[in-house]
């Protein structure tokens, strides 16, 4: 009896197993409840599970990369807009029939796009910058006091995962939109620039003015520092010194000069910091060190690296410099469109940059010159919106594709780990029918005393 009631209890408990089985099965619509089940089934229900969530996350990441493209498309229309109307304004004050009152009112209307344009050029989504390079945290524009406006982001773009372990470009710098190309050198070229232009080569790498390394002071091994008639020079406070007409001294903007030895040209000229003879114009301090100007390259992080390129005086702009004699080779000189802003504007109101009154005939000169630069200012923000427009559709076509790599792992999960219902319904019918049974066996059995046998 005893024997008989064990053999029963077990059977119960291995119905109740199944019995809770079913019930998981049919409740959660799927055929493993733990991976010991089946370890085969485990580790591909694992698998399948792991790359939905991967392309879930890449799919998110493309969305707000898309609504990051959308700002940046809609800005550089409105940017586009607003050069064109700055063109327009430009020819209609550039003739002889606008008068100086109606000029000033055009450079009034022009301060206030420049207002708009630097709102645009700091455009956020979602906290972040659209226009500043690979530091989206980082402000790109900035005003000073003065009103310039200078780009303080860079020329590499930030990237986002289309695929497992595939990335690509999106948005579109400051370099791209609102800095122009002002000149272009290949390999071997001279490169002529100004001191204002932003210089990048192939690699969208830049390379800084700066001066050479160590500089010369009055305490230097050899506190005598030589360079030829066009070589500029600059000091510890990044003021550059010229050589003046008759090469007698080196002069700085300020009037300042010192006086130097050697020469005449082609004869290199020298400076003696340990015994300078300096002649100030004002209140200007001499300077400590001193160094001719280089142009260095920049990494993607932002280091110094060790490529240089020597700097000389330029024949019509500020600075020229001979490019390296290999395949490839690419530096662009880049203006900037609020300088162009900005010198449109001094002219209209008679100023150079400095503030200081000019004719109008100068006037005129300058306004005929800006007209160049804003045509390539604007040339510049459409093709950045062409380059933007081609990044986008880049990104459209990968949401497509996510979405249905999502869609085929989704099913492949529900036929690899989904029960069958049909199945467990005619299992459930077969446990009800068994346990009927089982419980009719047991009553038979509770009946089978020794009171009911004597009966």
């Amino acid at each position: 009896m005893i024997r008989s009631t064990s053999e029963m209890l077990f059977r119960l408990s291995n119905l109740n197993n199944e019995q809770q089985r079913i019930s998981y099965q049919m409740s959660s619509t799927k055929i493993l409840q733990y991976g010991s089940d089946d370890a085969n089934l485990f580790t591909r229900d694992i698998y399948l599970d792991d790359k939905i969530k991967v392309y879930e996350g890449i799919k998110l990441q493309i969305q707000k990369t898309n609504a990051q493209n959308n700002v940046s498309d809609s800005t550089l229309d409105e940017i586009k807009n607003l050069l064109t109307y700055v063109k327009t304004e430009l020819i209609k004050a550039n003739t002889d029939t606008v008068s100086q009152n109606a000029r000033e009112a055009i450079a009034v209307n022009l301060k206030g796009v420049k207002e708009n344009l630097y709102m645009l050029s700091n455009e956020q989504v979602e906290g972040e910058y659209i226009y500043a390079g690979s530091d989206s945290m980082i402000k790109p524009f900035v005003q000073d006091a003065s009103g310039k406006v200078t780009y303080q982001g860079d020329s590499f773009l930030r990237k986002t995962a289309v695929e497992d372990g595939s990335y690509r470009e999106k948005g579109v710098t400051g370099f791209e939109t609102f800095l122009y190309t002002a000149e272009i050198g290949l390999k071997g070229e001279t490169l002529n620039f100004e001191k204002t232009d932003r210089i990048i080569d192939e690699g969208r790498f830049e390379w800084k003015l700066e001066g050479v390394t160590p500089s010369t002071t009055a305490t230097s091994p050899s506190p005598v520092l030589s360079f030829d008639a066009n070589e500029p020079l600059i000091d510890e406070n990044g003021t550059e010194w010229r050589l003046n007409a008759g090469g007698t001294a080196i002069e700085n903007d300020a009037g300042d000069s010192i006086a130097v030895a050697g020469g005449p040209a082609p004869a290199p000229f020298s400076v003696d910091m340990s015994a300078l003879a300096y002649t100030p114009s004002g209140a200007n301090p001499a300077p400590t060190e001193l160094s001719k100007i280089q142009i260095v390259k920049y990494d993607e992080e932002g280091n110094k690296t060790d490529e240089v390129l020597a700097v000389k005086n330029g024949t019509n702009k500020d600075y020229e410099v001979v490019l390296p004699n290999v395949d490839g080779t690419k530096f662009e000189a880049k203006g900037n469109t609020f300088d162009v802003v900005d010198k449109i504007i001094n002219a209209l109101e008679l100023k150079d940059a400095a503030g200081n009154t000019i004719t109008k005939a100068e006037a005129d000169a300058e306004l005929g010159e800006a007209l160049d630069m804003i045509s390539q200012a604007f040339d510049t923000a459409n093709v950045g919106h062409a380059k933007l427009g081609g990044r986008n559709k880049v990104f459209e076509i990968s949401l497509e594709r996510v979405e249905s790599k999502i869609n085929q792992f989704d099913i492949m999960s529900h036929e690899v780990g989904a029960a069958d219902l049909t199945k467990l319904a005619v299992e459930a019918k077969a446990l009800e029918v068994t346990f009927t049974a089982l419980y009719s066996t047991i009553n038979k059995m509770n009946q089978l005393t020794l009171v009911n046998f004597v009966r």
